[in-house]
């Protein structure tokens, strides 16, 4: 497998935020804008996962972030509402946390904080008690979660279970899925490992895509040169475990999953990135997908999510262009039929821009993004101040 091994120095940053009011479009015109951004520091570098969530329950996102240094790093911070962050807190994590998701894992309506680890692939789990704390925390016992993580009920018991990819490292090991199943309040079940129908599985969305109740997989294979990854499904049995993968190609390297429907059939479709473009894989209804179709998606498009950010009813995307100075982030607009439109481009204020989320930080109704920012050590949020369908621009 895999193991991280960052630069083992640490380099403080102080703690910043800067707002400014000033409209910015990009460089290309269009019905979709966003506030320059606000970066906030939380006081570490070499940050690497970002996840949103109401921590506290005042119905605004609050986020928690992770870097990959020497020790455990995750901290939190609550929104204050406006797109700004409040001090910053910090809570157990993996010895080299490469992964932070906030999900509710023992049922009791407050999020949690799962952290998987870059070193031995671990999963630690931090229990949150609704008012924005985390006062008790819980290690699984697992050896391949080294990556991303989702909580979803696989078999159908009405308990949260852990679903996550782990890399291969070059060890001649192809990489695969993990998944622990929930036992109730917080306790998991001995690891369970499927392959994902391909090498090195860097990223996976979680939905449906057959419309039986049973939660699906989407797995980006990143490949391993010289030959090229691919785009895999893996439909759920309902017990926890999955049908043999089905591979589908999707540009050279996948590197990032969204999922959405995008035509507005009802039938959920898939959106990945790699290193040149954006592809779209419609869903047939019956868990197979069309073939993938191409979009440009900037310069190095990484990082996916999908969202109506223009109010029209249209599920559009959003993708991180990794940039030699400043990243930025290009929002395709949907035309509603599984086509999407030209790019505009937003900077996100960072350099390294690892992860985005989408959360209205700001509480208007509108969908917001937010970057985590690897070289430049910062978190960026950027407000949607898009004029919806109804306002006056």
């Amino acid at each position: 497998m895999k193991r991280f091994s960052p630069i083992l120095f640490l380099v403080v940053f102080s703690t910043s935020a800067l707002l400014t009011q000033a409209q910015f479009t990009g460089n290309t015109s269009g019905s979709v804008s966003f506030s320059r951004p606000i970066t906030n520091a939380p006081g570490y570098p070499f940050l690497y996962s970002l996840s949103a969530g109401d921590l506290n329950g005042d119905g605004i996102p609050d986020l928690a972030v992770t870097a990959t240094i020497d020790g455990s790093a995750l901290s939190y911070a609550l929104g204050a509402g406006d797109g700004m962050l409040k001090s910053w807190s910090y809570a157990n994590a993996a010895s080299l946390p490469a992964f932070v998701l906030l999900a509710d894992v023992n049922g009791d309506g407050n999020l949690d904080a799962l952290t998987s680890d870059g070193n031995f692939g671990f999963i630690e789990i931090d229990f949150g008690d609704g008012h924005g704390d985390f006062p008790s925390s819980t290690s699984v016992n697992t050896v391949y979660f080294d990556g991303p993580l989702a909580v979803a009920d696989l078999n159908k018991d009405g308990i949260a279970d852990i679903v996550g990819t782990f890399y291969s490292g070059g060890t001649g090991y192809p990489g695969g899925v993990a998944v622990v199943l929930g036992t109730g309040h917080g306790i998991f079940g001995p690891e369970r490992h499927f392959g994902s129908g391909g090498v090195n599985p860097v990223a996976f969305a979680v939905g449906d895509l057959n419309h039986d109740g049973i939660p699906d997989l989407v797995v980006a294979n990143n490949g391993s040169r010289p030959s090229f990854g691919s785009v895999t499904v893996m439909i759920g049995r309902g017990d926890g475990t999955f049908l043999p993968p089905v591979r589908y190609n999707a540009g050279e390297y996948p590197s990032s999953i969204a999922i959405g429907d995008f035509n507005g059939d009802g039938i959920l479709d898939v959106a990945v990135t790699d290193t040149r473009k954006v592809y779209i894989l419609l869903g047939n209804g019956d868990g197979t997908l069309s073939a993938a179709k191409g979009y440009w998606g900037g310069i190095s498009p990484g990082p996916v999510v999908a969202a109506d950010f223009n109010g029209d009813g249209k599920l559009d995307l959003a993708v991180v262009n990794f940039l030699s100075t400043s990243d930025q982030v290009s929002v395709l607009l949907g035309n509603g039929d599984g086509t999407f439109q030209a790019p505009r481009h937003f900077p996100t204020g960072g350099t390294g821009s690892y992860q985005m989320v989408v959360a209205d930080f700001n509480v208007d109704g509108k969908p917001d993004l937010a970057t985590v920012n690897y070289v430049s050590g910062n978190i960026s949020v950027l407000l949607n101040i898009t004029a919806f369908p109804g306002e006056k621009p």
